[in-house]
């Protein structure tokens, strides 16, 4: 690799890292997106502890929509050192689902499963958020995304299934080369035809 060429690597690397670090000091729903009306969907919260002391409390609201549109929170993970809390509707919907349990240190992070049935309406879900500190102060995730905010909430964008799916027009390998050898021997089957 040329110097030049390693010199335009470094610097789009460092481009990267420098635009995406801010991306990961926020709490974050993983993955983002879903497909109406999955049941059952394994998803993480991330939440980085972006203070100078411990995170002693996490916790997610569901949005009205979500639960609305048939949503709901199932099952959380079992943290050790972790109580996992949940505040139902009326329904039986899961509203908030909280932990609360050890400090998690500064410069670590907070990373829990949890399934989730997902609605039947494609749409941007938020998920507003909070941490508690062990000093007692709470940072709310609870601004809609866009340039310049400060406390972004995590979202869960549903969309429609595609129409057709890789397992409607798969063909296997085998398919293709039985294809392939076909075909060669038609080839060559007119070649003779032709030179004979």
């Amino acid at each position: 690799m040329g110097a030049n060429k390693f010199r335009a690597l470094i610097l789009a690397v460092s481009l990267m890292g420098a635009f995406a670090v801010p991306l990961f000091g926020h709490v974050s729903i993983n993955p983002p997106t879903a497909e109406v009306g999955v049941r059952h969907l394994r998803l993480f919260i991330r939440a980085p502890v972006e203070k100078e002391i411990p995170v002693v409390e996490l916790g997610i609201e569901v949005s009205p929509e979500w639960r609305e549109n048939g949503g709901d929170l199932g099952f959380s993970e079992h943290i050790a050192g972790w109580i996992s809390h949940r505040e139902l509707d009326e329904d039986g919907k899961v509203l908030r689902l909280w932990w609360t349990g050890d400090e998690a240190e500064p410069e670590t992070f907070l990373m829990i499963y949890f399934t989730l049935t997902i609605p039947e309406k494609p749409g941007v879900y938020p998920f507003k958020s909070w941490q508690k500190y062990s000093d007692g102060s709470v940072v709310w995730w609870n601004e809609p995304r866009g340039e310049g905010v400060q406390n972004p909430y995590p979202v869960v964008t549903v969309s429609r299934a595609p129409f057709l799916t890789a397992g409607i027009v798969q063909v296997s390998s085998t398919t293709i080369a039985l294809l392939a050898l076909a075909i060669s021997l038609l080839s060559l089957r007119n070649n003779r035809k032709n030179h004979a």
